[in-house]
Formats: C-alpha cells, sequence, structure tokens
C-alpha cells in the first residue's frame, strides 16, 4: 500500500473507520440493555460490571433479567450507563405481566389490595420514605417463596418482619403508631408463645391473620380487621357463635361502635391466657375489665343499665373477699357468664330469676344454694333506701358509732387527764 498514492482497498478502510467507532458504543448500548437469562448469575453484562454481587440465584424470580425490574433505567455515556439511584423511580411489582392477581382471588391477600392499604396509601400518595414497600417485606434480590422457612414472609418470620418498622422508635413516633413495641409484647403472648416455644406454625396467630396481608390499613378505619369478632373468630370458632348470640355480639354485628369487642377484653398484642394472673380476664382484674364500660354512666344510661354495677359489686361480699386476695369467690363472669352474656330478662340468661339457683349452686360456688336465697340481691346499694333493712342498719351502726365516738370525746377523755393529773371529779 502506497501512502502517498491510496488505492481503492485504503479508501474502503478509511470509509469502514468511522462505521467501526459508532458501533462501539451501540454494542456497549446493546450490552447493557439486552437481557441475559442466565439463571440468575446476573441479569446482563454491563450490569455485572458493576453489580457483581447481585444475584437472583435461589430466588423466586431466578429466571428474570435486571430491566424486568428496573424498566426505569435511562441509558447514557459515562460511568455509571445510567442515572443514579436517587434518580431512580423504584421498580413496580404489578405491572405487566408480573403480580396481576385479581383482587376477588385472595380478597386482602393479591398485591392488587395494596394502593388502598395504610402503606400503599403512605407511599404512592404521600412519598413517606419509611413506608413499608414490596422489597421491605419480600426482600430485595432475595425473595424466597412463602413455604421457605427463609423466606421472610413465612409464617414464622412474619412478626419479625414486621418488628423492623414497628419496633422503631423514630418510625412510631413519627407516625403517631399506637403500639410501641407489638413484636415484644406478642412474643410473650398466648400467640407469640405458641408460634416460637411450642412450634404451633399453622395454628398460631401472626401479624397477617389478625391484620391482612396487603390490605392493612390504619387503626381509625371503621370496623379494622384487627378489632373484628370475625377475625378472632376464623381460629376460635366455636367462641364466636356464643358471643354472636349474647348481648355485646348482637350489637357489634349491627355495627354498634359502644360494645366491647374481643381486644377489649383480652387486649391486642398482649392476649394472655384467659386465667393467669396478668391477664385482663383473671379473677383479681375481670371487674376492672368490665369497668371499661359498665363505669361510664354516659354508656349505662343510653342503653338503660344501672351505672352502680362496678361498685355494687366491689361493696358485696364476694367482692370485698377478692379485693382480700380471695381465690374461690365469684366474679361477673362467674355469674353473667363470659361469652355468652345476656340480659337478665333473656331466658338463656345465667342470671334471669329462674336460672338463679343454678348459677348460684354450681360446684365450686354455692352447691346447696336454694332459690330463695339465691334470688337475694347482689349489687343492692347500701346508700339507697330502696335496699331496705340493709340500709336502715347501717344507718343505725354509723349513728351509733358516731355517739359512742361523741360520749368518748366528751366524757372518757376529760375523766382519763384529770385522773393523769389527780384533779377530782367536779
Amino acid at each position: 500500500m502506497n501512502p502517498q498514492n491510496p488505492g481503492p482497498e485504503d479508501g474502503r478502510l478509511r470509509r469502514l473507520i468511522p462505521v467501526f467507532f459508532a458501533a462501539v458504543p451501540l454494542t456497549a448500548a446493546l450490552s447493557f440493555s439486552g437481557p441475559l437469562r442466565d439463571g440468575g448469575q446476573a441479569a446482563a453484562p454491563a450490569c455485572r460490571e458493576c453489580h457483581d454481587q447481585v444475584t437472583l440465584q435461589g430466588s423466586v424470580h431466578a429466571g428474570l433479567a435486571c430491566l424486568d425490574c428496573h424498566k426505569a433505567i435511562v441509558k447514557r455515556p459515562g460511568t455509571p450507563p445510567h442515572q443514579s439511584k436517587k434518580d431512580m423511580p423504584p421498580p413496580s411489582c404489578a405491572t405487566g405481566s408480573c403480580h396481576q392477581e385479581a383482587a376477588d382471588a385472595r380478597p386482602g391477600g393479591t398485591p392488587a389490595a395494596y394502593p388502598d392499604s395504610v402503606h400503599g396509601r403512605a407511599n404512592l400518595e404521600r412519598h413517606e420514605p419509611e413506608v413499608a414497600r414490596c422489597w421491605d417485606c419480600h426482600g430485595r434480590h432475595n425473595v424466597k417463596p412463602l413455604s421457605d422457612p427463609q423466606s421472610t414472609v413465612n409464617r414464622r418470620n412474619i412478626p419479625l418482619t414486621c418488628s423492623r418498622c414497628h419496633e422503631d422508635m423514630q418510625v412510631v413516633v413519627k407516625y403517631n403508631i399506637h403500639a410501641e413495641s407489638p413484636y415484644q409484647e406478642y412474643r410473650k403472648s398466648v400467640h407469640g408463645r405458641a408460634l416460637y416455644d411450642m412450634g404451633l406454625l399453622e395454628f398460631a396467630a401472626v401479624c397477617t391473620d389478625c391484620h391482612g396481608v396487603h390490605n392493612i390499613q390504619g387503626v381509625g378505619t371503621a370496623h379494622l380487621p384487627a378489632k373484628d369478632p370475625a377475625t378472632c373468630g376464623k381460629c376460635h370458632r366455636l367462641v364466636l357463635e356464643e358471643y354472636a348470640g349474647s348481648i355485646h355480639g348482637l350489637e357489634a354485628l349491627k355495627g354498634n361502635v359502644d360494645v366491647p369487642l374481643c381486644v377489649d377484653c383480652h387486649g391486642e398484642h398482649t392476649v394472655a391466657p384467659a386465667a393467669s394472673p396478668q391477664a385482663p380476664t383473671s379473677k383479681t382484674h375481670v371487674a376492672d375489665t368490665c369497668s371499661a364500660c359498665h363505669a361510664r354512666p354516659e354508656i349505662m344510661r343510653k342503653y338503660g343499665v344501672p351505672v352502680d354495677r362496678i361498685r355494687t359489686f366491689i361493696e358485696s361480699f364476694h367482692g370485698i373477699a377478692i379485693g382480700l386476695g380471695g381465690k374461690a369467690e365469684a366474679n361477673c363472669v362467674n355469674c353473667h357468664g363470659v361469652h355468652d352474656i345476656r340480659p337478665a330478662a333473656d331466658p338463656g340468661s345465667k342470671v334471669n330469676p329462674a336460672n338463679l339457683a343454678r348459677t348460684c349452686g354450681q360446684v365450686s360456688c354455692h352447691p346447696t344454694m336454694t332459690g330463695k336465697i339465691a334470688g337475694t340481691k347482689i349489687h343492692r346499694d347500701y346508700d339507697g333506701a330502696g335496699s331496705g333493712a340493709p340500709f336502715y342498719v347501717k344507718k343505725i351502726l354509723v349513728w351509733t358509732v358516731f355517739i359512742v365516738t361523741t360520749l368518748t370525746l366528751v366524757f372518757f377523755i376529760p375523766a382519763l387527764i384529770r385522773r393523769r393529773r389527780g384533779t377530782p371529779a367536779p
């Protein structure tokens, strides 16, 4: 080849040089954008150059490529070959052919319910940075099947997964979350011990059983699933049947917000065995639990219930004995029932006059109780004349004590002083 007199071959070579240099960035761009489905080792050669530590191997997404999820990447020259992480929109898991299960296929359980949840609204509408998104619960590149014990959303791991946010005091304070340490409370509860100590994986209730999966709602939501008796009834079916026929249950099913629900009596995350000393339903605490409603005059008057039921019980023989540490004396539920509480006028009520002898005559109470004695009032107001003889006896005793005390002060004490001084009596 003569450099001074280029031949036809030299001319063709010079014309190919610009094409060659133009092909280099094009090739790089194609290698960046072209998916490489290699079982999760990396999704594209260009991605592997920077993200060599990222792998989908062992994940349910092992057959996907990077750009299947990171569709918002904008290619540009230089390093890195796309916009920075802070400028990159987050991936959307429910687009295209992914996670498009119909909303009614699993009510509340499909990703379609997420946008209308407390997390979804905070994320999609208010763009709150700390709110839970898909990958915060399911993982990022290591998403496992639900049945895998290593999955963050496997039943045994759900309480810990939720605790990442709900045990973070900065998150709790910022969003005014009413439960400060739900995981610590749950861990000590009858449900938490059943899961972690007894290994009852399919039996013990976890967060999603009560609060929902993708459809979790905030505390102020009307008919919140976590407070709905039907939610507890998924496990406690016979109890729900009893409750549904009670005065409380009948009103609750109508949507009455005044009546006590399961969580009002048993607690939320701290549910303890009913008879354990720390339980709100234990013998020493049940009167206080009932007083949350029955000591509120405005509620009692609204439904025509006497407002003094708690006070008169505490002043009764049963209440005094329990206050002194008694273990065998009757409390509210021994007489009125537990989940099947009914008005006294109801023939099925334990305190219906026709049933009092049987109620008071329980083996652990008064097995020889007669009907006449059983009809004696327990909730008797001794401060009112309506209580009859006890009211007047109490008045006589009070006046007797007052008179004796007055006479003591007037006669005995001065006489004692004079005797000590040696002064003769007048």
